[in-house]
């Protein structure tokens, strides 16, 4: 079973800042980060998204956030101190591991994905970023093709990615695979 990727957005005043820490949230396998700079941003993606890290003095974070938690999206305030607001909140002194964990509990750190893949989810994943097909993967490990498609959804899985090219990507970022020639 795949798990599906989780939209996250990051709103701040500044747009550098929102940019390089949606950069640093994008990372993690499962994740896919964004920047905003306005209330009015975040409203239009109500729906789309599953939770924001808010900058607490944009212009009416209060309301957006109150609109945001109705809808189910997961709010996360930056800083210590937000007054009147009973929020999760985390301290801009903390590394983005912390944030990504309270935007999406469960959420992997890169550079863990080997750890968490067999020998053998390894070995094909390797393959498939050579650009391999399942069938091409079977043939030249000598399994077949149905158990080439059980240990991509396994790794699918443990990644926290919907499919191949996330699960590369995610594996590329993570720096766990290494050329095959």
């Amino acid at each position: 079973m795949s798990v599906a990727p989780r939209s996250v957005v990051v709103a701040h005043r500044e747009r550098m800042i929102a940019e390089g820490i949606a950069a640093g949230l994008a990372r993690y396998p499962g994740l896919i980060a964004s920047a905003a700079t306005t209330a009015t941003e975040l409203r239009a993606g109500v729906g789309l998204i599953d939770a924001v890290a808010l900058d607490p003095r944009i212009h009416g974070a209060d309301a957006v956030a109150a609109r945001l938690r109705r809808a189910g999206v997961r709010v996360v305030f930056f800083g210590n101190d937000i007054a009147g607001d009973e929020g999760i909140r985390v301290s801009t002194d903390e590394p983005v591991a912390t944030l990504a964990s309270a935007l999406a509990p469960g959420v992997v750190a890169p550079g863990r994905v080997r750890s968490r893949l067999t020998a053998r989810e390894e070995q094909i994943l390797r393959l498939v970023s050579r650009g391999l097909a399942g069938k091409q993967v079977a043939r030249h490990l000598g399994i077949s093709p149905k158990t080439v498609e059980r240990h991509k959804t396994r790794i699918f899985a443990k990644l926290g990615v919907a499919n191949q090219a996330a699960a590369v990507r995610a594996a590329f970022a993570a720096d766990s695979l290494e050329e095959v020639g």
